[in-house]
């Protein structure tokens, strides 16, 4: 299968004179040495001095991912969820009063008591569930997807997408203190990881993500 990118390289004239003589060369280097190239190139129009794992680093990035979290978004859905949580309570309480009727029937052995206050009871119930739980739960799932992808994309450098939380629950950290093997296997998780999403951002057809739209 042809590489679809070496098109885009030989359409610009000037990349390609630079290319070309060591084109032969440059597809023996290993998958290692690729990376490492790519990285200096990269490096050289976005080089992110911060991306260093230390905290004097991290607390900037701890002060933006805060802004993040109480923006006025994230603000608006926690109003929207509390709102639908509240419903759904009052809901349950009027639900709560009306099977008192029918509770007392259940022991009186009155069935058409229990009938006519326990199944209108049942139904708020339902209904506390549809029109507020539910929606309330929905509401909050937005909400920590939201400010979990607005902090990935306000990191720079794979530190920060770690603090962000991109590789929690990465399958290897485990909660607790943790030996040598057990640090040693989750960064190597994690570098699979990383190194999984950098491929994926390089396999970009026709560049499409790549390139601003005119």
């Amino acid at each position: 299968m042809q590489n679809a990118y070496l098109g885009y390289v030989e359409k610009d004239e000037g990349l390609w004179r630079v290319v070309e003589p060591i084109l032969p060369r440059l597809t023996t280097l290993s998958a290692e040495q690729v990376e490492t190239l790519v990285f200096y190139l990269k490096s050289l129009h976005g080089y992110c001095p911060s991306s260093a794992n230390e905290l004097q680093n991290q607390v900037p990035f701890e002060t933006r991912l805060d802004a993040i979290r109480n923006n006025s978004t994230q603000d608006d859905l926690q109003s929207k969820a509390r709102w639908r949580l509240r419903l759904g309570i009052l809901i349950c309480i009027v639900a709560g009063f009306l099977s008192l009727p029918g509770v007392l029937g259940l022991f009186a052995g009155e069935w058409e008591t229990v009938a006519v206050w326990g199944l209108p009871a049942l139904a708020l119930v339902f209904l506390a569930d549809y029109v507020g739980f539910l929606p309330a739960i929905n509401t909050f799932k937005q909400q920590d997807r939201r400010y979990f992808l607005e902090s990935i994309r306000a990191a720079q450098a794979c530190n920060e997408l770690d603090w962000s939380g991109l590789f929690t629950y990465n399958g290897e950290t485990k909660t607790g203190p943790q030996n040598d093997e057990a640090i040693h296997q989750t960064h190597l998780r994690i570098a699979g990881l990383t190194q999984q999403l950098r491929t994926a951002l390089y396999n970009d057809e026709y560049m499409n993500y790549s390139r601003p739209r005119g």
